[in-house]
């Protein structure tokens, strides 16, 4: 049974529909990618289901539970730019937090200690928030999103702002939070999604345009690539002009050429022959693999071309 049910969502603001008939589900025990471009309807889908706003029409379930009161009880949010108060220690944020949700004291105070650990906050739990990271932000954010044990925990945007080292220290724990809670995060760093997310849907102009699992995605969408470097850009052109005799289908930028790996599995033989007949210096071979940015990029052209 899906934990995550969407019916139909349909979501307007004036004479703007952010969200056009939107159905989805979503399994227990997932981390869930929702991608899109800037005003694809992403951040207003989540804030329906975390029951920030409400939707025109169409109706979801959480946990088997409508959109109710107690539907809430099952859920933790994390905005894409969060606020704390800067003046409040990490410990008290999570204390104010757990009071929110009705957490007897006892088990809040064990829950603030195994949560700060977890997030890797441990050491600074007495410190003020002003003076936190960007990724101890958001890891603290995520951690009083998780406070009240939540079914599933919304977050949106979670890297975006982040440097590396910040983005990696927040997938690190987005992925272990699957051991406990279902994760739906949007994110438009693709790269992140492929990372962490047994899932992926993409939205576009308001409307589901793809949803899979992330390995079956790629193997279906995504098509890997097989780079040439010669010595020279004139090298490199005489290539492609060459591979394009043998009608395969190249990209040439610099002194590397690409094409699909399936065409060179094909005439590997022919290529190879062609080059070197032609006194073409061939300096590397490199096999890419296919990647979501791959698949996402190919559907938004094809939304555009239609």
């Amino acid at each position: 049974m899906a934990i995550i049910e969407v019916n139909t969502i349909t979501k307007r603001f004036g004479t703007v529909t952010a969200l056009s008939g939107v159905s989805l589900a979503v399994q227990k025990g997932v981390v869930f990618g929702f991608l899109g471009p800037n005003g694809a309807g992403k951040t207003t889908l989540i804030r329906i289901l975390a029951g920030l706003i409400t939707p025109d029409e169409g109706s979801f379930r959480i946990a088997g539970k409508g959109n109710t009161m107690e539907t809430k009880q099952h859920v933790g949010y994390l905005a894409q730019s969060p606020r704390f108060y800067r003046w409040l220690t990490a410990r008290e944020l999570l204390k104010l937090s757990g009071n929110l949700h009705g957490m007897e004291a006892r088990h809040l105070d064990d829950r603030i200690d195994s949560l700060l650990e977890l997030c890797g906050i441990a050491n600074v739990a007495d410190r003020r928030i002003g003076g936190f990271s960007g990724g101890m932000r958001q890891r603290l954010g995520i951690a009083q999103a998780i406070i009240h044990e939540p079914d599933v925990v919304f977050l949106d945007e979670p890297v975006s702002a982040l440097d590396p080292q910040g983005r990696k220290e927040v997938l690190d724990l987005i992925d272990s939070l699957r051991e406990s809670t279902t994760v739906f995060m949007s994110s438009h760093i693709l790269d992140d999604v492929q990372r962490v997310c047994d899932e992926v849907a993409i939205i576009k102009d308001g409307a589901i345009r793809i949803h899979e699992k992330t390995k079956r995605l790629l193997q279906l969408h995504a098509r890997p690539v097989l780079i040439m470097t010669f010595d020279s850009h004139t090298e490199a052109q005489a290539a492609s002009d060459l591979c394009g005799e043998l009608g395969i289908e190249t990209t040439a930028i610099g002194e590397t050429i690409s094409m699909l790996s399936a065409d060179y599995d094909t005439n590997q033989r022919k290529i190879l022959d062609f080059v070197g007949s032609h006194g073409l210096k061939l300096k590397s071979l490199m096999h890419q693999e296919a990647t979501l940015e791959d698949v996402f990029m190919h559907h938004m052209r094809e939304e555009y071309h239609d």
